[in-house]
């Protein structure tokens, strides 16, 4: 199924995103923003291809959502390793992938009953990590224009993307709780 080839490529880029960001280099910091944004593409067509060709299947779903869960955790794990994370930041990193890892180990105890939908919540959520890990990920030295900084911007968008993880956190952990008591 070519979905799942594009998902796999997905996968296979974050090998070159993680060396960009680990080794600290800042002339390759734009590099690494490059392949991070095609990585996110990939997301965007693998689902098209899948719908589109009719290949969905529950593979494919499943590679598809462990290939986001490694870019997140890809993405911060070279920043922090590459000095690109303050302490607010790299929190915020952590409360990201520790919310991705319990809503899978919840969908795993309970397959098909959390009944998750993306939610306007968790698409701004995705919206706000992308663009925080991808600001975060540039060189220093250019600007915003002026009313915030781009790093301090960054920060602000994986804060709130933690803070939206946090609330979509509560509800899969509520829904959780209610049908694990139908068990």
């Amino acid at each position: 199924m070519i979905a799942n080839i594009v998902t796999t490529l997905r996968i296979l880029l974050l090998i070159p995103l993680y060396w960009l960001l680990a080794g600290g280099k800042i002339e390759l910091r734009w590099w690494a923003v490059g392949v991070f944004l095609t990585a996110g593409l990939t997301d965007i067509v693998d689902g098209w291809l899948a719908r589109r060709l009719n290949q969905t299947s529950a593979f494919g779903a499943m590679l598809d959502l462990i290939a986001d869960r490694l870019l997140t955790l890809t993405a911060v794990a070279g920043l922090l390793v590459g000095g690109g994370l303050g302490p607010l930041a790299a929190v915020a990193g952590v409360i990201l992938i520790a919310r991705d890892a319990i809503v899978s180990a919840l969908n795993e105890a309970l397959p098909g009953r959390l009944a998750i939908k993306v939610s306007t919540l968790e698409r701004v959520k995705v919206t706000f990590q992308i663009v925080g890990l991808a600001v975060l990920m540039a060189p220093p030295g250019w600007s915003l224009g002026g009313l915030i900084g781009p790093y301090e911007f960054g920060q602000l968008c994986l804060v709130l993307a933690a803070g939206a993880a946090v609330f979509t956190l509560a509800d899969y952990v509520s829904r959780a709780i209610r049908a694990f008591g139908r068990t």
